[in-house]
């Protein structure tokens, strides 16, 4: 992986927040909400509706359908969360992903906020592979907040972010992120490579501990890769710490955020093949079931 330049302060101008309004959607509005409060941001609200007919619908009547989401997002504005915050709010229909790409190019979104997880039904949600879909097809960040969130953003700074990489070119994308986020948090920034060992079996991992570190000298040579991604010239306000693992890559990154990470940050490629590859990698695992909100940064991303 080559060396990143010291990268410049995030600015998040626009930030989309998907809802269906469920708990888990619920989570990701106040993270968003978070998020636009730090870098005075304009939330732009949307539901989105599955196209005509609504099949899975117990009401036949999509007009009704359509209002009582409207009147759902306009209580949801009106509330004192939202006080001080711009926003606008908007019904589509459509496929999740399609609907947020397109809005993401319409709006100049920086910043996706959604969660993995709703009801079922006409609201169902973001589960699983359409999540997935969404954060490999983005052409921004995508912050996704799953169901077993209990820590992270919300009002507060972040103080711990971790970064995990394979060292292939696609977690790359991630390193700029991290890195700023860590820079405007005053955070902790945890770079952690996960490796195989070749020719040694894994470990089963230990529930709530961490893989066992390499004892060669790879490890060595893994994190000065990792040192390598911090350019020397940025301003942190702690010295990273680099860490060198080994074990499945999903089991070992959550492992490593139970130990009081805010924020996982990851770089994802989108497959030749989008739709024949979903809900088998390494980040949609660690979305599923991290403890706090992944930020997810693809190749598409502008620059």
């Amino acid at each position: 992986m080559a060396t990143v330049n010291a990268p410049t302060r995030i600015a998040l101008q626009n930030i989309l927040v998907a809802t269906d309004f469920s708990g888990c959607a619920e989570s990701a509005v106040k993270y968003a909400l978070g998020m636009a409060h730090r870098y005075g941001s304009t939330l732009h609200m949307v539901h989105v509706l599955p196209e005509m007919p609504f099949v899975e619908s117990p009401d036949p009547d999509p007009g009704r359908i359509r209002r009582g989401a409207q009147q759902k997002l306009a209580t949801m504005v009106a509330s004192e969360a939202f006080r001080g915050i711009r926003h606008t709010e908007t019904i589509k229909e459509g496929e999740v992903a399609q609907v947020l790409a397109d809005l993401g190019i319409a709006e100049a979104i920086d910043l996706i906020v959604l969660g993995t997880q709703g009801r079922s039904g006409i609201g169902k949600f973001l589960l699983g592979s359409v999540a997935e879909e969404a954060f490999r097809s983005a052409l921004c960040p995508v912050l996704t907040v799953g169901p077993h969130v209990t820590r992270g953003a919300g009002d507060a700074k972040l103080q711990h972010i971790l970064y995990a990489t394979d060292f292939g070119p696609e977690s790359a994308h991630g390193v700029p992120y991290a890195l700023s986020l860590a820079e405007e948090n005053h955070a902790r920034l945890t770079m952690l490579h996960v490796a195989h060992e070749p020719g040694m079996a894994l470990p089963e991992p230990v529930p709530g501990s961490l893989p066992v570190i390499r004892p060669d000298v790879e490890v060595a040579d893994d994190k000065q890769q990792l040192r390598a991604l911090v350019p020397r010239d940025i301003a942190l306000w702690h010295e990273p710490e680099y860490l060198v693992q080994f074990g499945p890559p999903a089991e070992t990154i959550l492992a490593a955020a139970a130990q009081d990470v805010d924020m996982i940050v990851l770089g994802v490629k989108r497959p030749a093949a989008l739709t024949k590859h979903l809900g088998s990698g390494v980040a949609y695992r660690v979305v599923c079931e991290a403890p706090c909100p992944v930020l997810t940064v693809g190749a598409r991303v502008r620059s």
